[in-house]
């Protein structure tokens, strides 16, 4: 039975799994959490700035539309920019109605009950840091006094300019708003000054998320590899705790198997010694040589099985030692079924469909893949157990060898791990059948040596079967 101190300590190892699985997975989700966030707020920022950009690209074009349409005066397109100023002298008339002349270089303005009046103009020099300015505050002037309605074929031009300037290539439709219209969520207006009805210009940007969505596209990616590479790491730590606590179940359970395979002999040697050596037997030559074959027999079981230990050691260290022969499998195979034919309650059936019956391969190898198997159903049988061996070619080279059972079977949810090295399909505290837990494991790996292949099906009371595929050897 098991020890209660280990069955106790696997379970608090099954719990602290648990709760770093929880603590891992919440882990995972709080990065993908804050990084969709982050992604999500830097688009948004982005887009904040996208409207800006346009935003003030248009403030821009609706400022240089003026200059587009108005000419300006003379003065503010010379050399040396000024604007005219004229001056004005204050006159008394409380008779005089509205009216203003300009007469040669005199002039004259009546308005009210006041005259002004003059005969000379003063140049204002405009500096080129300014000129910009005033010519624009001139034209907005001239073009809201002239009246005429905005030309949209003009402000686009404008506006297409400003955003390739702005390094924006995107299609774009510009509307003029009625004074009792809005601009929608899609749109982005500015109000034109120089208009009289406060008329607005709205304007819808086409492939918008595409264009948002190129240039936060590293972001993006970076943060998905982040993602990536902290939810791969925490799942591929928890899968090496998985195993880890696998292989510590696997070890106890060869603990306790090899504990229990190693009792039996030991009594058996302490009773035939004690045999020996309290009660006389050595008197008697009969039973002192049965005692001693006994002796032989059990000692010569330990040391195939630490052999065995010490080849699976061996091949896992990649020290192979492979004997490849022609060999003729029928006659092999028949010579390994001999050594079972002392069991009267075992029936085994051989067919050979090889067309070829002398193969390249090693004796040593393929008896002792056979014996395993062979040996392993026997083990594993509730009722007087029938095994079929059969030999057959593949398609192109190489063979295959089949052996198939009716024993207990094994469930779908342990044939991955049946050729695990220890391990061993669970059967409670029982332990009724011997062994370490290394016998299909090194089946495997002697096989693997031939560079075959070794698969099973099975089903749960129905017995198994194990395919082999060898390639053709030269």
């Amino acid at each position: 039975m098991k020890h209660p101190k280990r069955v106790d300590q696997g379970n608090k190892m099954k719990r602290r799994f648990k709760i770093i699985a929880w603590l891992a997975a919440v882990t995972v989700l709080g990065i993908l959490v804050f990084q969709v966030y982050w992604v999500y707020n830097t688009y948004k920022t982005g887009e904040r700035n996208f409207n800006t950009t346009v935003l003030n690209a248009l403030y821009k074009s609706i400022d240089k539309y003026p200059l587009s349409v108005s000419k300006l005066p003379y003065g503010l397109q010379s050399k040396t920019p000024y604007l005219p100023l004229i001056n004005l002298i204050h006159q008394s008339n409380p008779a005089a109605s509205k009216y203003k002349s300009i007469t040669g270089d005199a002039v004259t303005v009546k308005k009210s009950d006041q005259v002004f009046s003059g005969n000379s103009v003063s140049l204002l020099p405009v500096s080129s840091d300014n000129l910009l300015a005033v010519q624009q505050l001139v034209a907005q002037l001239l073009t809201e006094q002239d009246g005429k309605p905005i030309i949209l074929d003009t402000l686009t031009r404008l506006f297409k300019k400003e955003l390739l300037e702005k390094e924006i290539k995107l299609p774009f439709k510009l509307t003029l708003l009625k004074p009792h219209e809005h601009a929608s969520p899609r749109q982005i207006a500015s109000n034109v000054p120089f208009t009289k009805d406060d008329r607005l210009v709205a304007v819808e940007m086409a492939h918008t998320f595409q264009f948002l969505l190129s240039q936060n596209i590293m972001p993006a990616l970076v943060s998905l590899l982040l993602i990536i590479l902290s939810g791969g790491s925490l799942i591929y730590m928890g899968l090496i705790i998985n195993r880890q606590m696998q292989l510590d179940g696997l070890k106890n359970d060869f603990i306790n198997n090899i504990t229990h395979e190693l009792r039996t002999p030991i009594a058996i040697l302490r009773s035939s010694s004690e045999s020996l050596l309290k009660f006389g037997d050595l008197k008697d030559t009969e039973k002192t040589i049965r005692h001693l074959n006994i002796n032989l027999d059990i000692l010569d079981k330990l040391d195939k099985n630490v052999d065995r230990i010490l080849d699976i050691t061996r091949y896992e260290h990649g020290i192979k030692s492979i004997n490849y022969e022609l060999i003729h499998i029928d006659q092999l195979i028949e010579g390994i079924l001999g050594r079972f034919s002392i069991n009267n309650e075992l029936a085994v059936h051989y067919q050979s469909e090889l067309t070829n019956k002398l193969v390249t391969t090693d004796a040593y190898i393929i008896d002792t893949v056979i014996s395993n198997l062979v040996d392993n159903a026997i083990k594993y049988a509730e009722r007087p157990p029938e095994i079929s061996i059969i030999t057959s070619s593949l398609s192109g080279d190489g063979w295959q060898l089949q052996v198939i059972d009716n024993g207990i079977g094994i469930s779908d949810q342990n044939i991955p791990y049946i050729f695990d090295k220890f391990y061993r399909v669970g059967s409670g505290n029982l332990h009724n059948v011997k062994g370490y837990g290394l016998g299909l494991s090194y089946v495997k790996q002697l096989v693997t040596s031939l560079n075959g292949s070794i698969s099973a099906k099975s089903k749960l009371g129905a017995g198994t079967e194990f395919i082999i595929k060898f390639p053709a050897h030269e």
